[in-house]
């Protein structure tokens, strides 16, 4: 009479007979999630940081862009002279002082 073996799974195939091997594989997929984990978790705050300093750089060109506007208002003769009446009550030669 022929003998029939009962159909093993993967599992069973793989680690018949050797118990300490089965733990070995769960360790190995432990360790594996978890540094998936780990490197998800840093990727994310990565993101998060790439994000802030977008945002951080947007704002500063953005400045950047007001301040060059203020330079070229600044060298404009119309300008600096509105600004010397107004701020620092200057009046050109001839006329009368006004005092609000």
């Amino acid at each position: 009479m022929r003998r029939v073996e009962r159909h093993r799974g993967l599992f069973g195939r793989l680690f018949h007979g050797h118990p300490w091997l089965y733990v070995i594989f769960i360790i190995a997929i432990g360790i594996t999630c978890y540094t998936a984990v780990v490197n998800l978790y840093y990727f994310w705050e990565i993101k998060q940081q790439e994000a802030h300093l977008v945002e951080e750089r947007d704002a500063l060109r953005q400045e950047q862009s007001e301040m060059k506007q203020k330079i070229s208002d600044l060298n404009d003769p119309k300008v600096i002279e509105k600004k010397a009446r107004e701020d620092l009550g200057l009046v050109k030669d001839g006329e009368v002082p006004y005092i609000k």
